[in-house]
């Protein structure tokens, strides 16, 4: 089967949202350009691209607006989806089109990510059952792991992937930030720049002269 009969699927607030949910505060510029680059390196692999933020999600839970919107994808003919974030900045155009050869030949995709959580899930319309996904542990630790047991009781083959870090905290951030290798392009100073930022306004709150609410809930991904 032709990788053509394949979409991908960007699931991702807007970085105002986005920023306000992981307690990232004045990150919107980082976020803006994590969002600009997922994008690109997706067009680059020549597959359809959807991108679904609040706007067009649909559901109360996390679980019920991702399968809602690859229900949707489903329902417009996709016989494969490729569903990621934005937070994942080592996602690369080669390893979309890797998954896609992989999904083409009847295996599920997953990408891990360090927490437990995934960067990728790549799963054929066969394999998608909305009810039993949306039941799925999303944004807890053991997310990877249940999604591995629910796709092969469902008769699925899954393939997992390099691990990728995924940015949900100030902790990732500067973690990913101070790995070897990274080059300072626009996306690496912005993050420097929000960091620092990020630095000032927890040493003013931990003075408690001023309430600042600075808790970052856990979050497994955006989107897993």
């Amino acid at each position: 089967m032709s990788i053509q009969s394949t979409a991908i699927l960007i699931f991702a607030r807007s970085a105002r949202l986005d920023a306000a949910y992981k307690g990232l505060y004045g990150s919107e510029r980082f976020l803006d350009e994590l969002t600009r680059q997922t994008l690109l390196k997706a067009r680059r692999t020549g597959l359809p691209c959807f991108h679904f933020d609040e706007n067009s999600q649909t559901g109360n839970t996390f679980g019920e607006r991702l399968g809602n919107a690859m229900k949707t994808l489903y329902e417009k003919g996709a016989e494969h989806l490729i569903v990621i974030g934005n937070d994942s900045p080592d996602l690369c155009t080669k390893t979309l089109l890797d998954a896609a050869h992989k999904l083409s030949e009847g295996n599920t995709v997953l990408g891990p990510s360090p927490d437990g959580g995934t960067y990728l899930i790549g799963i054929s319309r066969l394999q998608f059952r909305l009810k039993a996904f949306v039941k799925l542990p999303w944004q807890q630790s053991d997310l990877l792991e249940k999604l591995i047991q629910w796709n092969i009781s469902s008769g699925g083959k899954p393939v997992i992937l390099d691990s990728k870090l995924d940015l949900d905290t100030l902790t990732d951030c500067r973690n990913w930030v101070g790995l070897p290798g990274i080059l300072y392009n626009r996306l690496q100073r912005l993050l420097i720049g929000f960091a620092a930022l990020a630095s000032i306004i927890r040493s003013v709150a931990d003075t408690r002269v001023f309430s600042i609410g600075y808790a970052t809930p856990f979050n497994k991904g955006s989107p897993f």
